[in-house]
């Protein structure tokens, strides 16, 4: 019975190590994640869809340290120990199985991923305390003293890996198959388009060494980005989904499937505080008509305004909440120009992309969201729809935003992605003109051809380059 007592601490004592090691080595390759990106996979599968099931190996520390909690509280309700002796291992398999958990939802919301992480490290805390239990009962001490320099060696790692440095650092991405991440119900992909994403993140202790090592690594200060992380989280994935809107508006126009990227007035997207309109007019309001006069940009918004005497009210009909209404609001003279009236207020043009049905998007965990994919995302519908396709046999790569005429709109991140790029054996990199000398920081030797619409794209395909 002693002999079969010994070996089951030590069964658990070697799972409980096991998990440690599992869960530093994730940790490390989360960091680093955009490493493997060229690896050929079976069945054209690119690595970021491989992360869609690689996500789960999270789970498997908070298993291991759970399975050894569960060893230890099998061996102690057969030893007859005390109840409250098997208070730390049944924590540590209960908040074990629950960070599991948490990692299976991750995998359907990414956006809970900071829970998860929450109750990893909660998980490894109740392990080690277990550790720590089972230390002292076993060996008779007062202080587990060979726990507390395992918890000490793991919590210097953890800084090392983890400290917060002020930061966001922006590293090398992913490329990804635009065809299989966007598929019309009625079309065929004919050649290989690729999108390619950069990995922003806030940068730690660790990622001074790792830009030693690797190329391409940027870093700026929180602060500027303006705003709070989770709030530009949030803007990134609305732009996403803006940016698919635009690039299938745009693709089915090319295609004869639609009126394209129509307009819809101009979207006031901040009253100011000085504003006489202030109480009229509301953020979110779409302007459609100034004085029954229609409007469908802010060009058109301007030049309504021009008919307007400084100080003189204005009738404005405007969408509000999806509803049409008739509002008059004041103006006064603007502060560079007297002779012209102004509501006081921050506008941006409202845009209707007219959208062919039937396209089904594959969504990647790795992908929260970004506009940059929407010039690459019209070119691989485009591809789609069209006989024989668009490519002309080359694999193509590019990044850029989309708009209104197929304008294709500056991105950020460029040198990375060039970088990126470079490592997949692309045939030319689209870019959107005037970052081309970026691009080539990070490629030097890759084709990288700068455009400003998709018509420039499609016209240098066709001329074979």
């Amino acid at each position: 019975m002693r002999s079969r007592g010994k070996a089951r601490p030590g069964r658990a004592e070697r799972l409980h190590a096991a998990g440690m090691a599992a869960a530093l080595v994730l940790c490390v390759l989360g960091q680093l994640v955009w490493l493997p990106d060229p690896l050929p996979l079976p069945g054209g599968m690119r690595w970021i869809e491989a992360l869609d099931a690689l996500v789960y190996a999270l789970a498997l520390p908070p298993a291991l340290w759970a399975a050894a909690a569960a060893f230890r509280l099998a061996e102690g309700l057969a030893d007859g120990v005390h109840a409250r002796a098997l208070i730390p291992p049944a924590a540590a398999a209960v908040l074990g199985a629950a960070a599991c958990a948490a990692v299976f939802l991750i995998s359907l919301e990414p956006a809970r991923m900071f829970t998860a992480l929450g109750a990893l490290g909660l998980s490894w805390l109740a392990a080690l305390t277990d550790l720590a239990c089972a230390e002292r009962r076993r060996r008779g001490r007062r202080v587990p003293a060979r726990t507390l320099r395992a918890f000490g060696v793991m919590l210097a790692l953890l800084a090392l890996l983890f400290w917060p440095t002020g930061e966001i650092v922006t590293t090398p991405g992913l490329t990804f198959d635009v065809s299989r991440y966007a598929r019309a119900a009625d079309g065929e992909p004919k050649g290989r388009i690729d999108g390619v994403l950069v990995i922003g993140r806030p940068a730690f202790l660790a990622d001074r060494l790792y830009a030693k090592l690797f190329p391409h690594y940027e870093f700026e200060p929180i602060e500027g980005l303006g705003m709070p992380l989770a709030e530009y989280d949030e803007l990134v994935r609305s732009l996403k989904l803006d940016a698919e809107a635009a690039g299938a508006a745009i693709a089915g126009e090319r295609a004869g499937r639609g009126e394209g990227i129509r307009m819809r007035g101009a979207r006031i997207t901040a009253v100011l505080k000085d504003s006489p309109a202030a109480g009229a007019l509301h953020a979110g309001d779409i302007i459609t008509a100034v004085n029954g006069r229609a409007v469908q940009s802010i060009a058109e918004l301007t030049e309504a305004m021009r008919q307007i005497a400084p100080g003189e009210p204005a009738g404005l009909t405007v969408l509000r909440g999806g509803t049409e209404t008739v509002v008059t609001a004041a103006t006064r003279p603007a502060e560079d120009e007297p002779e012209r009236a102004v509501f006081g207020i921050i506008v941006e043009n409202a845009l209707d992309p007219d959208v062919p049905d039937g396209i089904a998007y594959r969504r990647y965990f790795m992908h929260e969201g970004g506009p940059s994919h929407g010039a690459m995302l019209a070119l691989a519908l485009l591809d789609q729809w069209t006989p024989g396709g668009v490519t002309g046999g080359l694999h193509v790569a590019g990044t850029g935003t989309i708009g209104p005429g197929g304008v294709i709109g500056p991105v950020g991140g460029v040198r990375q992605k060039a970088y990126a790029v470079s490592r997949t054996g692309a045939d030319v990199f689209f870019v959107p003109a005037g970052q081309e000398e970026e691009a080539r920081r990070g490629a030097p030797d890759l084709t990288i051809v700068p455009v400003e619409t998709l018509d420039d794209v499609l016209n240098w395909l066709k001329s074979g380059g």
